[in-house]
């Protein structure tokens, strides 16, 4: 066995081997991986703000672009996809470019 499986990773509250860490943050990894690939990762409005702009993300909500996918008391979480989805939107595409004066 490599020596590296041999360590240890001491936590606050409990010590795992290094093939137990690695393990288990795998196996969450693929979760939130799947989670994500199937649109069912959320995030919430907060965590929203900090990611998109407070300002893109309540544009987004006020044109109804942006729906909630779970409200609970006191917390408002959106799909990741759906935010995703709409950052990459641009957001001027009504501009109207002006014709060069080269003739």
């Amino acid at each position: 066995m490599s020596n590296h499986l041999s360590l240890e990773c001491l936590f606050a509250d409990k010590s795992v081997t290094y093939e137990q860490f690695i393990d288990e943050l795998a196996t969450r990894l693929a979760e939130k991986i799947t989670f994500a690939n199937n649109g069912e990762l959320e995030v919430s409005q907060n965590k929203a703000y900090k990611m998109f702009g407070r300002c893109d993300v309540d544009r987004w909500i006020k044109s109804g672009k942006l729906q909630p996918s779970r409200i609970s008391p006191g917390k408002i979480r959106y799909r990741l996809a759906d935010l995703l989805n709409l950052s990459e939107i641009k957001q001027n595409s009504n501009v109207v470019q002006q014709p060069s004066n080269e003739e």
